[in-house]
């Protein structure tokens, strides 16, 4: 009862607009935010107690999991966005497969920028059990905006790394490159923000490079055709990966896994 209250006050808080992770840091990309009044017309996406704030349903999903590891070991933790959310929720049998053998907890919410998952560790995604391994990705939404400077969005994810070797120092941290999107240059929804993720990324390399604690692991050449867009067999609404996609991925990260 006493965690469910907390929970209810962090919640309304955020939806009241109210700022809970200490003073504002220098940009939008690295200052924890909440998305609590965010809200969907569709009703098969995380149902829960707080009706269409699906959010703010996912937060809690995600903490009740917490909770039942707490004093716990978790094999993996998967930290990010809807490329993460997705694997679970859309494509189970290789979810099934991911997660044979192994306790896997999915922090990937759709549609989360940087400033979401600082904002999601400073509220307890990363407490109270011991992860094994975390993989994380996370800043294609960031560079969705035309706007975003990839600059920005690398040093966020910098402080993200921090905030997960703080939280959570025996496990292995597997860093990836932010996938690549669009099936050609002519995408123009996805061909710019390819464009800034490629730069993050190029930052992200070199950062992880004079980091060796950090695991870097890029199969992005993996996720594309010989024009070096990505098929749609990969990606089939060019940027969340496909069964196909997700195999990939799996492929990659299971022989590094503690």
């Amino acid at each position: 009862m006493k965690t469910s209250r907390i929970v209810a006050s962090c919640v309304i808080a955020a939806v009241c607009g109210l700022t809970a992770f200490g003073a504002p840091q220098a940009t939008v990309e690295s200052t924890p935010t909440a998305k609590m009044e965010s809200t969907t017309k569709d009703a098969k996406r995380d149902p829960g107690i707080f009706g269409n704030y699906w959010w703010a349903n996912r937060f809690l999903s995600r903490h009740q999991l917490v909770e039942q590891q707490r004093g716990k070991t978790v094999d993996l933790v998967l930290l990010g966005d809807s490329i993460m959310h997705f694997w679970e929720w859309k494509h189970p049998e290789s979810w099934k497969k991911l997660t044979q053998g192994r306790t896997v907890l999915n922090l990937g919410y759709g549609g989360d920028r940087t400033q979401n998952v600082l904002w999601r560790i400073a509220h307890g995604e990363l407490d109270g059990y011991k992860a094994k391994n975390i993989v994380l990705m996370i800043g294609t939404n960031n560079n969705s905006s035309n706007d975003t400077d990839p600059a920005n969005v690398a040093k966020a994810i910098e402080a993200i790394i921090a905030q997960v070797r703080a939280k959570q120092p025996g496990a292995q941290l597997i860093l990836h490159p932010i996938f690549p999107r669009g099936v050609s240059a002519d995408s123009k929804r996805h061909s710019a923000a390819r464009a800034r993720n490629d730069k993050t990324n190029e930052l992200l390399k070199a950062f992880a490079a004079a980091h060796p604690e950090i695991t870097w692991i890029d199969f992005n050449d993996k996720m594309v055709d010989s024009t070096g867009w990505v098929p749609r067999t990969i990606m089939a609404d060019e940027i969340h990966p496909t069964d196909a996609g997700y195999e990939l991925w799996m492929a990659a990260i299971l022989p590094h896994l503690k």
